[in-house]
Order: C-alpha cells, then sequence, then structure tokens
C-alpha cells in the first residue's frame, strides 16, 4: 500500500490508520455506553430519593411546587408583558 502525507514520508498506510479509527470508534462507543448507565443510575436514584421525600410529605411538597409555579408564572407573565409593550413602541 502507498504511504503519502505531506512531505511524502511516513510509516502509516491506510490500513493501519483505517484500524486507529475503528478502535477509537470502539472506545468511544464504550465510553457512551458507560456512561449511559451511570446516568440512568443517578436519575433512578434521584427519582426513589424524590419519591421518598414526596411520601413522607406530600402537603409540603404539594405547597413548595404550588409556590414555585406561581412565581414562574408570575415572571413568565411579566415578561410577555414587557416584549408586547416594546414591540408597541415600535
Amino acid at each position: 500500500m502507498r504511504n503519502k502525507t505531506g512531505n511524502g514520508t511516513s510509516g502509516v498506510t491506510v490500513e493501519t490508520f483505517l484500524e486507529d479509527i475503528k478502535t477509537v470508534v470502539r472506545d468511544g462507543q464504550e465510553l457512551l455506553k458507560v456512561g449511559a448507565t451511570e446516568m440512568k443510575g443517578k436519575a433512578l436514584y434521584g427519582a426513589r430519593i424524590s419519591d421518598r421525600a414526596i411520601r413522607k410529605s406530600p402537603y409540603q411538597t404539594v405547597g413548595i411546587v404550588f409556590g414555585v409555579g406561581l412565581i414562574v408564572g408570575l415572571l413568565a407573565a411579566t415578561s410577555c408583558a414587557r416584549s408586547s409593550r416594546m414591540e408597541a413602541m415600535d
């Protein structure tokens, strides 16, 4: 097989280059699998902790969720009102 680089000399062939690329791709796939497994484990752990907290004090949880929703809704309404006033001024 031919060796080709910018200066014309190299010990790397196309076959070895392709094998190296395949190795890198396989290693990347393994890393993604491990990362996805870890993320799934963390998500399940978080869901279990949240479930326990909600079952322990359901009324407090509903109150907190209601309060956060109210604040987010007010902020969104204020933001929308400002943007519509700014468009009206143009």
